[in-house]
């Protein structure tokens, strides 16, 4: 899925990137290249130029967001020493890069062919800041996905947590209800047990005056004998 975007994106891009023929002044000179409009962050861009810039060969800031290499060989734009130019503008409806060349030593300008390597390095510059931003998105929307999983599980756990707790609640609730009856019953049973005591202990009372009154009749019987 993640090809398939990328690709398609890229495709959709290519359609986009328009790489047009141009003059710059950088360091109080006329430099002839080419410049895109590229329509992202002025910073991402600016990141993207400084990285390529560094990639390609030793350079130094001409001026602000200007970059300056003297006597370069840069295989992929010319077999000769030239003196390469970067530069990036913002304008209010995107980051304008240009890149441009003279040959090394004077103001007299590529071939042909080295101007076209120029142009295809400008455009494929432009379609590699569009696929990492496009990359960037991927990366955030799965991110987001991500987290969203993420959430929607700790939920699921939380929810099946709840679940146990309350199994666990109504087991215990069941516990002491049953040992409250337990409880219950124990409590008749001591009280009855008590109740049949007293009455026991009454009766054994009854039966000792008994005895006793008939041991003092008893008594009195034998002191008449006398």
């Amino acid at each position: 899925m993640c090809l398939f975007l990328c690709n398609s994106g890229n495709w959709l891009l290519a359609q986009q990137i328009d790489v047009s023929q141009s003059t710059c002044g950088i360091n109080e000179k006329n430099i002839k290249g080419f410049t895109v409009c590229i329509e992202l962050d002025a910073k991402s861009v600016e990141t993207g130029l400084s990285r390529h810039i560094k990639s390609i060969g030793k350079f130094s800031k001409a001026e602000r967001n200007a970059w300056e290499g003297k006597n370069q060989m840069i295989q992929s734009i010319s077999t000769d020493a030239i003196d390469f130019y970067a530069k990036q503008t913002v304008s209010p409806r995107c980051v304008q890069v240009f890149m441009g060349a003279n040959r090394s030593g004077g103001e007299s300008s590529l071939s042909e062919a080295d101007q076209e390597n120029i142009r295809k390095m400008v455009y494929d510059f432009a379609l590699e800041q569009y696929r990492n931003d496009l990359k960037k998105q991927i990366s955030e929307a799965e991110r987001v996905v991500n987290l969203a999983v993420k959430a929607h599980d700790k939920r699921s756990q939380e929810g099946e947590d709840l679940k146990n707790r309350l199994a666990r609640t109504r087991k215990e609730k069941a516990r002491l209800i049953e040992d409250l009856d337990g409880n219950s019953k124990l409590n008749l049973k001591l009280k009855s047990d008590s109740i049949r005591n007293v009455s026991e202990r009454e009766t054994a009372l009854e039966e000792i005056k008994k005895v006793r009154q008939i041991a003092e009749e008893k008594k009195q019987k034998l002191g008449l004998v006398k």
